[in-house]
């Protein structure tokens, strides 16, 4: 995971300064587990009264510097050398089932127009299929390097997912996402 957070990191920084426009003080997110949402994390500082629901610990800690902010960690088994936990199968995550969310920001591994977004973790795309229920808006943050390809396991096909950002498209690929009723933002 340490080697994976600095691959990209322009890139990555770049959607998370695209993703921080789309925040609104007073926010309830969520904040997947990802080295993208980490950027993301960073530049949080600006906003207000935000609550963060999280699986990511690196993000929780970070996060706990706002005194602004209320952050909730998912439980569950811990992913080891990743900093994160799995919900699935290990914790009773019933209190966060009734929850109201404006925006999920998921991260992925993969991302194609046929599959959606895809990770090679069986209980990692649990975890992102039970954080994507409790939102009504899904924004996948995925750099240029992810996309067009495939993982084992699909946890959001393009019709749950309202939002894609990324640093860079192929500008086919683009309009075949968006043709799906996805928004596609490019990060500058």
């Amino acid at each position: 995971m340490e080697t994976r957070r600095h691959l990209n990191l322009e890139a990555k920084n770049k959607i998370g300064k695209t993703a921080l426009n789309l925040i609104e003080d007073g926010d309830t997110i969520i904040l997947d587990t990802g080295s993208t949402t980490i950027e993301l994390a960073k530049l949080l500082s600006s906003k207000k009264d935000i609550s963060v629901l999280t699986n990511d610990l690196k993000i929780a800690l970070l996060l706990d510097n706002y005194p602004h902010f209320n952050i909730f960690l998912l439980g569950g088994s811990l992913r080891r050398n990743y900093h994160c936990t799995n919900i699935s199968g290990f914790s009773d995550n019933s209190v966060f089932a009734n929850l109201t969310v404006d925006k999920a920001f998921i991260g992925t591994n993969g991302f194609s127009y046929t599959k959606g977004a895809t990770t090679p973790d069986f209980l990692q795309a649990e975890t992102k299929k039970f954080m994507i229920s409790l939102s009504h808006n899904i924004i996948i943050l995925c750099d240029s390097s992810k996309i067009g390809k495939d993982f084992f396991i699909p946890f959001a096909p393009l019709k749950n997912i309202n939002i894609l950002i990324t640093d860079s498209i192929y500008d086919k690929y683009k309009k075949e996402i968006e043709k799906r009723g996805v928004s596609v933002l490019v990060a500058d």
